[in-house]
């Protein structure tokens, strides 16, 4: 773990500095998201209805076809970052008589100071991983999982897909759970409008992955899944999950505060590709980070009166989007 060195004595910039370098925690959805600080606490969204139309051949002395309205529409709407505080304290007590781990010595401020900091940054972090997720379910909700901070569905004035993939018994002439998942993405990619990806994954709960890599008809592309991945690199994407049928099987079957992150038995595909998912960062609400570009982390400590310890925060102001909600799909397992 990184410690902060001599914390006490740290400005609020050389703090949130050393923050924004401690470990991060390994979250599943962080990698497909571009970071981009912005200034302001709200972000506006161009909106781009693009129309391809297709060209006829003509005389090369002819006019061209005009568009005739046929074109792009545009429009835009502002959506506010969410605003993620936390904060703790440091008193004498959490200090005095108390030895460092794995070693017969006092415990020092600044190890506390670290680990309490590295606790408030976990929690955000897991935290605007949610929002991650709900970004790629196509709805963001706040941490009670019930109240809605972002339907992009309704910001981006497009329908939510929901598709069925049925996991029959007996002998099938031909497959129908690759047919499905086929039809899935083949609707992903047509509502993407010719968007590059580099490949469309989904997350589903436990129930949906064990019907789907004990089926009959997966079974085996399972198992070369399996025997294969010790040839794959670290950063390799098929060591993300299971894929079949050009589609990346993650299961998630995480719960925070009692609430599962994807139901059991569904799932949700989502593309992966340039600018598919934007995670914005607003300033911190303190009067020096006011209109500067913002960072995924912020710390803070101020004394207590008569030097009786610290208060902490750290805080971050993250907007999570799928910029092409269109693409999302909605799977349940039948």
């Amino acid at each position: 773990m990184t410690m902060l060195n001599k914390p006490i004595s740290f400005t609020a910039s050389e703090l949130t500095e050393a923050v924004n370098k401690l470990p991060a925690m390994p979250l599943r959805m962080k990698g497909i998201f571009k970071p981009k600080g912005v200034r302001t606490t709200t972000v506006t969204i161009d909106i781009k209805q693009g129309r391809l139309v297709l060209v006829e051949n003509q005389d090369r002395s002819a006019q061209p076809k005009h568009m005739a309205g046929r074109g792009s529409k545009r429009s835009a709407v502002n959506l506010e970052c969410a605003h993620l505080p936390l904060s703790d304290t440091v008193r004498p007590e959490d200090i005095q008589d108390l030895r460092g781990f794995g070693t017969d010595q006092p415990v020092g401020p600044e190890t506390v100071i670290n680990d309490k900091m590295q606790d408030l940054k976990n929690s955000i972090d897991m935290t605007v991983e949610f929002h991650r997720v709900g970004a790629a379910k196509g709805i963001v909700y706040d941490a009670d999982g019930t109240t809605e901070l972002h339907n992009l569905f309704e910001v981006f004035k497009v329908p939510q897909k929901k598709m069925d993939i049925a996991f029959p018994t007996g002998a099938q002439k031909f497959n129908p759970i690759l047919n499905a998942i086929m039809a899935a993405k083949r609707y992903a990619e047509q509502k993407l409008g010719g968007i590059p990806v580099s490949r469309f994954e989904a997350m589903i709960g436990s129930e949906f992955y064990d019907k789907l890599t004990t089926h009959e008809l997966v079974r085996v592309a399972y198992e070369m899944w399996l025997a294969n991945q010790q040839d794959w690199g670290d950063n390799d994407y098929r060591k993300r999950g299971f894929t079949y049928g050009g589609v990346t099987w993650i299961e998630t079957s995480e719960i925070i505060n009692g609430r599962a992150l994807v139901e059991p038995d569904k799932g949700h595909m989502y593309p992966v590709g340039l600018d598919c998912f934007m995670e914005y960062h607003a300033p911190a609400n303190w009067i020096d980070a006011a209109n500067s570009i913002g960072l995924p982390f912020y710390a803070q400590m101020e004394p207590l009166p008569m030097k009786r310890g610290h208060n902490l925060e750290v805080q971050s102001s993250p907007l999570c989007l799928c910029t092409v909600p269109e693409a999302l799909v909605e799977l349940a397992a039948k």
